[in-house]
């Protein structure tokens, strides 16, 4: 448990206790932590230092599930390195899945090219790998935690169905992904329907910063108004954030440059050392897709691990056979491998980190005091982003804890002392509106006019921004978009817009967001959600008026979206005035 915690943080304030849990799926290794918040008492967040099967108790499981023929799961995390589990899964032919969670990318982060993940087993999809893990961890969660009180059943099961969950992602996870954990995690039973308001989400990036924070091992770099990197390097993406301090007693962070993302972890290293293989040995002896595996499992546990100089010579294991071949450098099933190779494997993965880790600096104006990288134990990643931060002028520092300890611990602080205050918009928001026809503009050739109640020739998909790219945003600021609605008293009441994200090359959007007369979007927009809000009270204080157009009964009423998106996850509300008083009502946010 970090030292400084009883002097960083205040009692917890609340009036009755609250069981937090944070569940960190990883792309190779999960992990959770947990506090039951106690009025008066300061918050002791704790780590699962244990998974059933594993020969010695670690904060860290696979990210591993087996499944039968039948799409059934049959083995979950540590399970699946069990000697009886593995004799099983050859016998009964049963299909691996790993690496799953990068299937849930957003479509903007491409895979390294000429590398591809593993596939799903047949007739599963990514969400159901979501459910069966998120049950298999809740299930090993609550095992756990039970022994650890003296009332440990009686506390799970007073506790639990009000309980808090905090689950981690990437830095480019945004709303859909958030919406389909969200109910991945209420389908495995963890909460109910009307839970998932108590499901919260935080980026790993954040968490580390909140775990290097508790450890005291950083606080001679959180002086007031320093400016900090952070940067999580993992088994499947890469994420940057910058931050400044604005108070240290508490502390309290804000995004100075938007984060960044790429996918190029270490299993994309791994996925490198696979292709090459395969190609080396073809034909080979050694051609086989068992010794291929433990190949590859070798190369993860060992070369991958050390390697850090050109002049290495890193060795993998190729089975149990005496045999040799001098043409393939392969001695008793043993295959030498030179540094300049090893380095090509890694090649493409870090020189995404590097672009990623160069953004984000030259973002914040490229006066970053120190950089703050939580990575997975690969010395040479390592040991290039220190070279990288000193030719930026940064001291890089490794803080303490293994990551996939360090991040559910630090979401477990970040739900508790909310410590970042304002981030950093990464993209133009908008939505897009019907404006007034204009014969004289260019913009506008193409675009099929027509009439609207009033009488008036419009053109619809006119881009409408809401939030620029690069604003800082204040927790629970909301920026509005207003709307002039026109429709017949026969109407729906249920109103709908779609909001875009817009990740273009052009400094700004676009004035349309389809092209002329069809309904392709321009590339560069993409829709992230659809807002949804019930207009009833709204329509009942506006009187009815008749179309000069058709002659119909028809309201015309005036109305904002407020969307919020200086927190974790989007929000909007609608907002309209009746006799002149301000009106707030609840909206539903959809994501296909």
């Amino acid at each position: 448990m970090p030292a400084s915690i009883d002097k960083r943080r205040d009692p917890y304030p609340g009036k009755s206790r609250r069981l937090v849990l944070a569940l960190d799926v990883g792309t190779t290794f999960s992990g959770a932590a947990w506090d039951v918040l106690e009025p008066g008492r300061v918050p002791e967040i704790k780590s699962v230092m244990g998974w059933e099967n594993q020969a010695a108790s670690d904060a860290k499981v696979p990210s591993v599930i087996f499944y039968d023929r039948q799409g059934r799961a049959c083995a979950f995390g540590a399970e699946t390195e069990d000697e009886e589990v593995l004799e099983r899964f050859e016998e009964e032919h049963w299909l691996e899945a790993k690496w799953w969670k990068l299937h849930l990318r957003p479509s903007h982060l491409p895979i390294i090219k000429d590398l591809k993940l593993p596939s799903l087993p047949p007739n599963v999809t990514v969400d159901d790998l979501f459910v069966d893990f998120l049950r298999y961890m809740i299930k090993q969660v609550r095992a756990y935690i039970e022994p650890k009180y003296a009332d440990g059943k009686e506390l799970w099961e007073t506790l639990s169905p009000s309980m808090y969950i905090i689950l981690t992602t990437p830095n480019g996870w945004e709303g859909v992904q958030q919406n389909r954990m969200r109910s991945a995690a209420i389908k495995a039973g963890i909460v109910d329907q009307d839970g998932g308001a108590r499901i919260k989400f935080v980026t790993e990036a954040e968490s580390a910063i909140n775990y290097a924070a508790d450890s005291g091992n950083i606080d001679d770099w959180l002086v007031k108004n320093s400016h900090l990197i952070v940067g999580d390097l993992g088994g499947g993406t890469a994420d940057f954030t910058c931050y400044v301090v604005k108070s240290t007693k508490p502390l309290r962070l804000e995004e100075s440059s938007a984060a960044q993302c790429c996918l190029a972890g270490g299993e994309f290293v791994s996925q490198a050392f696979k292709k090459y293989l395969e190609e080396y040995l073809s034909g080979s002896e050694w051609d086989k897709p068992e010794i291929l595996k433990e190949a590859v499992s070798h190369f993860d546990k060992h070369a991958k691990r050390t390697f850090v100089d050109l002049k290495m010579t890193s060795t993998i294991k190729l089975g149990t056979s005496p045999n040799s071949d001098a043409s393939r450098n392969i001695r008793c099933s043993r295959l030498k491998i030179s540094g300049e190779m090893m380095a090509s494997f890694f090649a493409s993965s870090l020189e995404l980190i590097k672009q990623s880790l160069e953004d984000v600096w030259i973002n914040d104006n490229k006066i970053a005091d120190v950089g703050l990288i939580h990575v997975t134990n690969f010395a040479l990643r390592l040991q290039r982003v220190v070279e990288w931060g000193k030719d930026f002028g940064i001291p890089v520092s490794r803080p303490d804890g293994p990551v996939v300890k360090a991040v559910p611990y630090g979401a477990i602080a970040w739900h508790i002392d909310d410590t970042v205050s304002s981030r950093v918009s990464k993209y133009h928001y908008g939505t897009d509106m019907h404006i007034p026809y204009d014969q004289d503009n260019n913009a506008h050739e193409g675009h099929h006019p027509w009439t609207d109640l009033e009488g008036e020739l419009r053109v619809n998909h006119a881009w409408s921004g809401v939030v620029a790219k690069g604003i800082k945003i204040k927790q629970g600021k909301e920026f509005f978009s207003t709307y002039v609605l026109s429709q017949e008293v026969t109407a729906s009441p249920i109103y709908e817009t779609k909001i875009y994200v817009y990740r273009g090359t052009q400094a700004r959007p676009p004035e349309f967001i389809t092209f002329p007369g069809k309904s392709m979007l321009v590339p560069g927009f993409e829709v992230i959600c659809k807002v949804r809000a019930d207009l009833t009270a709204c329509l009942n204080a506006h009187p009815v008026l008749r179309s000069k157009n058709n002659g119909k009964e028809y309201k015309k009423v005036e109305f904002k979206i407020g969307i919020a998106l200086g927190e974790t996850e989007i929000t909007a509300r609608m907002h309209w005035k009746e006799n002149g008083v301000a009106k707030k009502g609840p909206t539903t946010l959809a994501y296909d």
